[in-house]
C-alpha cells in the first residue's frame, strides 16, 4: 500500500495523459453513498455531527483498504464537483458547531477530509482539482493545530497531525510546480487556480486557492528544516516579491542563527493562519532561548524583568513568562527572572500555554480563516 495518497500522485503524474483516458469516474451525486448511509444507519454508527436537528447528512468516513474489498467502483466515488462541495461543508458548516468538544469536531471533520483524499486519488484527479481540494485542508490542519496544541495526547495527537499536514502540502506544492511546467512556468496560480465558488447561492463564502500562503505555511510549519529554504531560494522572483512570503523566509533565517528575539518580533507581521503556524512552534523556540538566556545572564546578582522577557518571547504576560522559567527551574526573585546555567531543566516536558484566540486577536470569524487572502 502506498504510504501516502502524494507518493500515488507523484508515482502516476508522469503517465497522467495515458491514464486519463481510461480512469475511474465517481458518479456517486451525495456527499456519502448510497450503500454507506444504509450500512451505517442500520448498525447505529452515524456521527453526532451528522444529525441536525431530524435531519440527517451523512459524509462518507474514511476506510483502509483490504484485500477482498474493491474500492475502484464509480458509485462509491465522488465526483470532483461533490468533492468540493463536501470540502466546503465540511469546513464551514461543521466546523462552527459548538454541540461538542473541539477536538470531537477536529477528528471527525479529519477523517472526512481524508476520504476525501481518498476519491481523489482513486480517481487521479488533475493536478489544477488536486491543488483546489488541499488548499482548504492546509488551512484546517494548521489552524486546528494551533487551537488544539495545549490539549492531552489522547484528545489530540500533534504528531498525526503534522503527519497529514505535510502530506498535503507536499502533494498541493506538487501539484503547483507540475502546472508551472505544464503551462510554461505560470507563477501566480492564485489567479491562475480561480477560487472555488462551491455554492452559487452564497457569493460571500468560499474557499480560495491561495498559493502564496501555502508557499509562507510551508516554511514556517518546517522552521528546522532546509527543504523549504531551499525550495524558496529556487522560486522566481514574481511569486518571492510577495511581502509575506519574504517575512516568512526571514523568520526562518532568524531563528537557524539563534535570533529568537528577532523571530518573535517579526511575529507580529503575520497573517492569522502564518500566526498559527509559527505560534504551534513557539513553545519550543521560547525553551531554546530561555536555555540560551540561562548561559548568556547567568549571574547570581542581575536579574531580567519578567515584562521585558514577555515581550521579547511574546508570552501573553509577565505572569506567564515566570510561570514558564519556573517551569524549566528558573528562579523568581519578585517581577525579575533570575538566570543561572545550573538551574535550567533541559529535560523536562515542553511548556505549552494554552493558545490565544485567533479569532479574537484579528477580530475574523471561523468562516474568514478559510477563506481569506494573503495581500499581495
Amino acid at each position: 500500500m502506498m504510504s501516502s495518497y502524494f507518493d500515488f500522485f507523484c508515482k502516476n503524474i508522469e503517465n497522467a495523459d495515458t491514464q486519463n483516458t481510461d480512469r475511474i469516474i465517481g458518479t456517486c451525486n451525495s456527499m456519502c453513498p448510497e450503500d454507506e448511509v444504509k450500512l451505517r444507519e442500520q448498525e447505529r454508527l452515524v456521527h453526532v455531527l451528522e444529525v441536525w436537528g431530524s435531519e440527517r447528512k451523512l459524509v462518507k468516513s474514511y476506510s483502509r483498504s483490504a484485500a477482498d474489498s474493491n474500492m475502484a467502483v464509480p458509485h462509491l466515488l465522488r465526483p470532483y464537483s461533490m468533492l468540493t462541495y463536501t470540502v466546503q461543508y465540511l469546513l464551514l458548516d461543521i466546523t462552527r458547531r459548538v454541540d461538542v468538544p473541539t477536538s470531537v469536531v477536529y477528528d471527525y471533520v479529519n477523517d472526512r477530509l481524508r476520504a476525501v483524499r481518498q476519491d481523489a486519488t482513486i480517481q487521479r484527479l488533475s493536478p489544477e482539482q488536486c491543488a483546489c481540494l488541499l488548499e482548504p485542508m492546509i488551512r484546517f490542519y494548521v489552524y486546528y493545530g494551533y487551537v488544539l496544541s495545549n490539549l492531552p495526547v489522547k484528545d489530540y495527537d500533534p504528531v498525526l497531525n503534522k503527519k497529514y499536514l505535510l502530506e498535503c502540502m507536499k502533494w498541493y506544492l506538487s501539484c503547483c510546480d507540475t502546472l508551472a511546467t505544464m503551462r510554461g512556468n505560470i507563477d501566480n496560480l492564485t489567479a491562475f487556480l480561480s477560487n472555488i465558488d462551491l455554492n452559487g447561492k452564497d457569493k460571500k463564502n468560499k474557499i480560495v486557492n491561495d498559493r502564496v500562503l501555502i508557499e509562507n505555511l510551508y516554511i514556517l510549519c518546517n522552521l528546522d528544516d532546509l527543504h523549504p529554504l531551499f525550495r524558496y531560494v529556487n522560486l522566481s522572483k514574481e511569486i518571492k516579491r510577495h511581502q509575506k512570503l519574504q517575512l516568512a523566509y526571514e523568520i526562518a533565517i532568524a531563528n537557524l542563527h539563534g535570533n529568537y528575539i528577532r523571530v518573535c518580533r517579526l511575529s507580529d507581521e503575520l497573517c492569522p493562519l502564518s500566526f498559527c503556524a509559527l505560534f504551534t512552534y513557539l513553545p519550543m523556540l521560547q525553551r531554546r532561548a530561555l536555555q540560551v538566556m540561562s548561559h548568556a545572564y547567568n549571574n547570581k546578582r542581575l536579574t531580567v524583568p519578567a515584562a521585558t522577557l514577555a515581550q521579547w518571547l511574546r508570552y501573553r504576560s509577565p505572569q506567564d513568562a515566570r510561570a514558564a522559567c519556573a517551569h524549566y527551574g528558573l528562579k523568581a526573585d519578585g517581577a525579575d527572572i533570575r538566570f543561572e546555567k545550573t538551574d535550567f531543566k533541559a529535560d523536562v516536558t515542553l511548556n505549552i500555554p494554552k493558545p490565544q484566540d485567533i479569532r479574537e486577536k484579528f477580530d475574523l470569524s471561523l468562516i474568514d480563516i478559510f477563506t481569506y487572502t494573503t495581500p499581495k
